[in-house]
């Protein structure tokens, strides 16, 4: 297998895996469709079988040679670990994360490269993004469903970043000197590292977007359990805990910072605010049942008179006119 010491590159390409031969075969065969070719991958295999990992990248060696790095964890670090470990093993101007499971279209790399280098303001750039729900098969996979990912989504804001994750790893690509201005990915985060960094980024700089077709392609398998299970599925109520933790942190930050009184009060008008919101409700609700029951009436006093009129239409035609007569009177 061919490896280098310390690849060097305009991107550096990060491929975390962990006992998911199939899915880093399909990666790695992803990333050498590339139009953009001045890159290099380094594969951090989690805690993984290493043979597993070697016996895959074997059948790439010609088409990897000089621009592979491998790293072997005996034991796993984590997502974010893996992250910081394979970005500080290569030299590159730009950084991605290419999970086992993701795939790009051939022009990501060609399309997000040529953005910042035409926008140095943005600390990075993200792109409309596709998920794929699909089953692995003995062959291949079966797509399921293709759903665009945040398909009202116009541009990235720290305000729409707050409240969850808007964009993912495989559809972002960023400046390595941003990375090293936040000091990397959070490595006591077992999941929503990538949350809480892009936070604390968008705090700092600007992120780009590229709408029009989705360039990234968000593999996921819902009824998968084993290790082909995605993490956001398989991993829901650790995403949950994790983000509380990541919230509370920051509250506290805040507190620490500047008082409990902002938070305080701002709590207290939230409150008020939900207290008004829902007082509007319960009157809308009210006028609404008043609107019904003026309908319900309305409709009895139509029934009425359509049965009066069917009583008048079937008297004979003389009687009928001197009642008509008769009511003039």
């Amino acid at each position: 297998m061919s490896t280098v010491s310390r690849p060097s590159a305009r991107v550096v390409i990060v491929t975390r895996t962990k006992n998911r031969p199939r899915l880093l075969r399909r990666a790695i065969e992803d990333i050498l469709q590339q139009t953009f070719e001045d890159w290099t991958l380094v594969v951090v295999n989690d805690g993984g079988e290493s043979a597993e990992v070697d016996a895959v990248l074997a059948d790439f060696q010609e088409q990897l040679a000089g621009r592979l790095l491998v790293l072997h964890h005996a034991e796993s670090l984590g997502m974010e670990a893996a992250s910081n470990r394979g970005i500080a093993a290569a030299d590159s101007e730009y950084i991605a994360v290419h999970d086992d499971d993701d795939e790009w279209a051939p022009e990501f790399l060609a399309t997000t490269v040529a953005h910042l280098d035409s926008h140095p303001d943005d600390g990075g750039v993200t792109v409309e993004t596709e998920i794929v729900f699909e089953k692995l098969t003995a062959t291949g996979r079966e797509v399921e469903e293709r759903v665009i990912f945040e398909p009202q989504l116009h541009a990235i804001t720290l305000v729409d970043q707050l409240h969850y994750n808007r964009f993912v790893p495989i559809s972002f690509l960023f400046r390595r000197s941003v990375y090293d201005e936040l000091g990397g990915f959070d490595e006591s985060l077992a999941v929503v590292g990538d949350w809480e960094f892009h936070l604390r980024f968008l705090v700092r700089h600007h992120i780009g977007y590229i709408k029009g077709r989705p360039l990234a392609f968000w593999n996921q398998r819902r009824g998968a359990t084993d290790a082909d299970a995605n993490s956001v599925i398989a991993g829901d109520l650790d995403h949950h805990v994790y983000s509380l933790k990541v919230r509370d942190r920051l509250v506290r930050e805040h507190a620490a910072a500047y008082g409990l009184g902002p938070l305080v009060y701002q709590r207290e008008l939230m409150a008020a605010e939900v207290g008004r919101f829902h007082a509007r409700i319960d009157e809308l609700q009210r006028g609404q049942e008043a609107l019904l029951e003026e309908v319900r009436a309305l409709r009895a006093a139509l029934d009425e008179e359509r049965q009066a009129r069917g009583a008048w239409s079937q008297l004979p035609g003389k009687a009928f006119q001197q009642a008509r007569s008769a009511l003039r009177r």
